[in-house]
């Protein structure tokens, strides 16, 4: 999306995340710069609630991140990961950029959900949701050995921290992109979920296995 095109929706006030996100994406030339004379200009707000309670979409927020993003790549985002607030939209952001370095980064960005999904559950279930997003779907980013592994032994310990089905359900859908022997195991000693999720562990499992034959 071109620079001009944000200006025209940013004006008319029709300006949506997916549009900062698209242009991120193609490292828009000047647009870290543009986004946040657009922020200021039209006072987009950094928070999802104004004072008196009503919500907004938080495109300055938006605009930072994706700004540092179109900026410096993914290296640029890792002073912004320790704010807090930011790790939600560091992972929305990378989610989309789909990208391995996508993919390192989420791993190595945030190492407190990664390797103790119950000290920061918040991280740890939006992270279960962009691995199965990225992970699970034809055209997605080729990992390494190493990283499968360890974003394996991450939605393990997530399945053990989980305290819903909901989220149960969501760790073994993931488990698609990078379940080994060791998951096929794991994942014929549980019982089947109810529905909607009644089919998730059977089909997970058929995944794998034709992904382990390929």
């Amino acid at each position: 999306m071109k620079l001009s095109a944000l200006r025209g929706k940013a004006k008319r006030n029709t300006i949506e995340v997916e549009h900062i996100v698209a242009a991120a994406k193609a490292r828009v030339p000047g647009l870290g710069e543009e986004l946040r004379r657009l922020a200021e200009e039209h006072e987009w707000h950094a928070a999802t609630r104004l004072p008196d309670g009503s919500h907004v979409v938080p495109l300055a927020k938006w605009a930072e991140i994706a700004g540092a993003y179109a900026d410096g790549g993914v290296d640029s985002l890792c002073h912004l990961v320790a704010s807090p607030g930011n790790a939600n939209y560091i992972i929305g952001l990378l989610e989309e950029i789909a990208t391995p370095d996508a993919v390192s980064a989420l791993i190595g960005f945030f190492p407190e959900a990664m390797h103790e999904p119950a000290s920061a559950p918040n991280t740890a279930w939006r992270l279960v949701e962009a691995y199965n997003r990225l992970l699970s779907f034809k055209g997605g980013p080729v990992l390494s050995d190493g990283q499968a592994a360890t974003i394996r032994s991450f939605l393990v310990s997530c399945l053990a921290a989980a305290t819903s089905e909901t989220q149960r359900a969501n760790v073994v859908y993931a488990l698609r992109g990078v379940g080994d022997e060791s998951s096929l195991t794991l994942l014929a000693a549980i019982n089947d979920f109810a529905p909607p999720h009644d089919s998730a562990r059977t089909m997970v499992m058929r995944v794998i296995r034709k992904r382990l034959l390929t």
